[in-house]
């Protein structure tokens, strides 16, 4: 400081102030070698740095530059010469301590290190010229000469100043200055990396899109150089240029836990071509493509200048590099084919970076054979491997560059390939949670899912062929038979939790659906050993055509649902297929009928099996078409194939029976319920004969001596059901209750006598405690008859008596044509008949009783003057009558007619007094 206080030294200063403000570097260079006394290398340093303007070419200093460096680097003895200055001493000392020469080293940056002088001068010196012109050229002429002076200025100019030189006026210079040096070095991790390849990323130029390799190779890789040895940190950054999400080991020794030992910088290139595969898949793949990773760094001409890095370094760095291409295959949601041979090519470059076993192409015709992997590395893998966040940890199993992990990514590829060939697009990572961490109900449900959408697609025998290969395949990557024999053996494949019984019913399924039903006959039928049982083909079958049947909208069998389940008549005909047939025969009949259900929707053949009581169904088709009661065969029919389709039947007083409609009981019920609501809808319309019909015919008491055996077993269903039935009596009784509008046809008395001799069926029929309801109703019949004979009995005694008034020969007084009633057939008879009481309903009773019990009796044959009786008289008026003449041969008067006081009489005395005692207590 004394020397520089000295009024010598003060002027010499102050002379190189200006001759420095003046940019006159020749004289302020000989100034310099003259007083190398004062002018030393630090002194001439800052003075540059305070007041060379940075406009000032470096190339008019750089010599000065090597001179000062130089003989600061000499031993030369320091002399100070005589000095002539105008300016007073006083005054040039004043002025000195005012000059405030900046420091060397940049206020701004921390150096954790010692550095040198003189690379603190370039390094300050690059900022100011850049600050104040944003001219790198400038820089570059003033760093490139002393580029070996310093291992600090080298790896300076070769990790931030190369970078951007490159970024704004070689690749991109149309652009102009992206960044300052000061902005550019204070950029760290992602954003570094973000901010290096934007312009590659984002242009769409086709030649820009083809230059992000090298980017990487001429921007990235410069900026990574150093990136551990680098100590120049900027004031307030918190570690800038290290990685702060995934760290990675640089000595294989190390991370035992899977943690990280040492950061690199090359993590955040990783990380972004991670992401970038996820935005932009094709240039992921390009970057893979073309880049070999770390150790492919372009350095330019400066590339002598570089520190080497270690093998084992560059070994662990690739491996990263390598991980991060493993890791797109678990990233990549796409799995059209130019996306799974985009894998491909990284699952081959990756090998071939790490030097493994390179993968076969992908094909779906003969998948891979024999994909053994071992159960060690089974073991260590886990679901939180495969989370976007810890693919890129180290030792992920399932993306650290191994021979296992690439034949893993390999076979997941190969599965995704055929999926989608199948019309299934689903990832590997989706394929490697199915696989490996899927339990059995979500196997299946992708399963069903991959062949309902392969039943769409129409195929040849080959085809399904291979497509029945292709899925067994999915099943078991690991085992070399894909036949039909049974296999036990634990499996390794996307649908490995899946039973291969449950696969092969599924397949099944799939072929019987899409009507294959040669393919399914040769492979399940014909083939021994069967892939699966008798038993489980009987029942996959019969699901498959309930399936069909359920989905039907038209109860037709020559189209849709129903025809294909009609179709599938080759497999075996067991109990379980009759149902099935009378359950097709029965809805088919249907279909000819209209049938609505409730709020007016359409019948379906499934509402026959949801419906709790499908007989009911037939009492609907009855309600909703006119005179489908007069088809009583084609009703029984469909009423006989819904009881034998396996539906449930509640039968009265026994349990639903739902095994089979084929039993004696089953069969009689069924006829019997759909024959009674045939006659309520034949009374509805008005068709009492048709009613009357149905119930002589075929609601008729069971004859014991027709079939003696099952009347004789008290135990046995029919029997049972015989002596609880619950419709016949009261279908007879309903149509004896029906009083007809309309009196075409019969007479009155006709129709009484048919609704008595209804009624008297109905008395055979109903048990105990309905009978005193019958007999009201035939009460009520018995009077209206006694009625109508009376007043038939009053009009035939008036006309009697008009004819005795009437003169042979005259004329009546009243010339009008007398109007006579018509006369029927039998009137005379029926009008010679007498009112029947309750005691002939009785005797009727028991002598219809008795001519059913014992057919073999022959009745007695009654006298002269029971000739007048015509043969359509009801069966109970002639018991009646044939009862009254054989209890008393003089009962009948002159004009053949029964004296009631007579017929009382013998019914007293009579024999059958015992059995209607019942009678006398009403």
């Amino acid at each position: 400081m004394e020397a520089l206080e000295a009024p010598q030294a003060a002027r010499i200063i102050l002379e190189a102030v200006q001759q420095t403000l003046d940019a006159a570097i020749v004289p302020l260079r000989q100034l310099a070698i003259r007083q190398a006394g004062i002018l030393k290398l630090e002194l001439i340093l800052r003075i540059l740095l305070t007041f060379l303007p940075e406009s000032t070419d470096p190339s008019l200093y750089i010599d000065f530059l090597h001179d000062v460096l130089n003989r600061s680097s000499s031993n030369i003895v320091d002399e100070i010469t005589s000095y002539e200055s105008e300016i007073a001493d006083k005054n040039a000392i004043r002025q000195v301590r005012k000059l405030h020469l900046l420091p060397l080293a940049d206020p701004q940056y921390l150096y954790e290190d010692p550095v040198d002088p003189f690379t603190l001068f370039l390094l300050h010196q690059a900022h100011r010229i850049d600050a104040e012109t944003g001219s790198l050229p400038f820089v570059l002429c003033l760093i490139q000469p002393f580029l070996s002076h310093s291992e600090h200025l080298r790896t300076w100019a070769i990790s931030t100043f190369l970078p951007l030189l490159r970024l704004d006026y070689e690749y991109y210079p149309y652009n102009g200055p992206t960044h300052s040096l000061e902005a550019f070095e204070a950029l760290a991790g992602n954003n570094a990396i973000d901010s290096l390849l934007f312009e590659a990323v984002h242009k769409t130029d086709g030649e820009i899109k083809s230059k992000l390799d090298r980017d990487l190779r001429g921007l990235v890789g410069p900026w990574m150089y150093g990136t551990n040895t680098r100590k120049r940190r900027k004031l307030g950054l918190d570690c800038a240029r290290t990685s702060s999400v995934v760290q990675y080991p640089i000595d294989r020794g190390q991370d035992a836990d899977g943690g990280a030992q040492t950061s690199s910088g090359w993590a955040h290139v990783n990380e972004w071509l991670l992401e970038l595969s996820l935005r932009d898949f094709p240039r992921a793949l390009e970057v893979m493509a073309q880049w070999d990773g770390p150790r492919d760094v372009d350095y330019g001409q400066w590339d002598d200048d570089v520190r080497p890095v270690e093998e084992a370094a560059l070994q662990t760095l690739t491996a990263h590099y390598a991980q991060a291409g493993l890791a797109m295959v678990y990233t990549a949601d796409d799995s059209s084919a130019s996306t799974l041979e985009g894998l491909l090519q990284i699952l081959h470059r990756v090998a071939k970076l790490m030097d493994l076993n390179i993968p076969p192409s992908l094909t779906v015709q003969n998948p891979s054979e024999n994909a053994e992997i071992s159960l060690e590395f089974l073991d260590t893998l886990s679901r939180t491997h495969l989370l976007h966040n810890s693919l890129l940890r180290a030792r992920n199993p399932f993306t650290t560059p191994t021979d296992l992990s690439v034949r893993l990514s390999y076979l997941l590829l190969e599965s995704s390939c055929i999926l989608e060939s199948l019309g299934s697009s689903l990832s590997c990572k989706f394929l490697a949670e199915q696989s490996f961490f899927g339990n059995e109900a979500d196997q299946i449900a992708e399963l069903r899912k991959l062949l309902y959408r392969l039943q769409g697609k129409p195929k040849d025998q080959e085809e399904w062929t291979t497509a029945l290969y292709q899925i067994r395949w999915l099943r078991d990557w690991t085992s070399k038979k894909r036949g039909l024999e049974q296999d036990s053996s634990p499996s390794l494949g996307v649908f490995c939790r899946v039973m291969k019984t449950d696969m092969e019913d599924e397949l099944l399924k799939t072929l019987l659906h899409s009507g294959c039903y040669t393919i399914a006959i040769e492979i399940y039928c014909k083939n021994s050993p069967a892939p699966i049982s008798k038993a489980n083909l009987e029942k996959t079958v019969l699901s498959v055509a309930l399936a069909c049947y359920d989905g039907a909208s038209n109860g037709n069998r020559t189209r849709g649902g129903l025809r294909k389940a009609s179709e599938m008549d080759y497999f075996p005909q067991s109990k379980w297929f009759n149902e099935v047939l009378a359950l097709l025969s029965a809805t088919h009949a249907m279909s000819f009928y209209s049938l609505t259900l409730q709020h007016g929707v359409p019948f379906q053949p499934v509402n026959i099996r949801a419906h709790k009581d499908p007989i009911s169904l037939v009492g609907k088709i009855l309600d909703q078409n006119a005179h489908s009661y007069t088809k009583l065969d084609d009703l029984l029919e469909i009423g006989q194939n819904l009881a034998s389709a396996g539906l449930s039947l509640s039968i009265p007083n026994h349990d639903s029976v739902s095994s089979g409609g084929n039993t004696p009981a089953q069969i009689l019920y069924v006829r019997r319920r759909v024959t009674a609501m045939a006659i309520e809808a034949a009374l509805i319309e008005e068709d009492f004969d048709t009613a009357y019909s149905y119930v002589i015919n075929r609601l008729s008491p069971p004859d014991p001596l027709k079939n003696p055996l099952k009347t004789n077993e008290p135990g046995s269903l029919h029997t049972s059901y015989e002596l609880n039935d619950d419709i016949s009596w009261r279908a007879a009784y309903q149509a004896g209750c029906h009083r007809p509008i309309r009196q075409s046809g019969p007479s009155a008395l006709r129709r009484l006598e048919q609704r008595m001799e209804l009624l008297s069926q109905a008395l055979l029929l109903a048990p105990s405690s309905a009978l005193s309801e019958v007999l009201m109703v035939w009460r009520q019949c018995e009077e209206d008859m006694a009625s109508l004979i009376a007043q038939e009995a009053e009009e035939e005694k008036k006309w009697d008596d008009r004819g005795d008034r009437r003169v042979p020969g005259g004329f009546s007084g009243d010339s009008s044509p007398v109007n006579q009633k018509p006369r029927e057939p039998n009137r005379g008879a029926l009008n010679e008949e007498a009112p029947m009481g309750l005691f002939d309903v009785a005797r009727g009773a028991a002598a219809a009783l008795s001519k059913n019990a014992f057919p073999l009796r022959r009745p007695r044959q009654s006298g002269s003057g029971n000739s007048g009786h015509t043969s359509h008289e009801s069966p109970l008026h002639a018991a009646s009558i044939g009862g009254s003449e054989s209890g008393n041969p003089t009962a009948m008067d002159q004009e053949g007619r029964v004296r009631k006081r007579d017929m009382v009489s013998n019914m007293v005395t009579g024999g059958l007094a015992s059995g209607i005692g019942w009678v006398i207590g009403l």
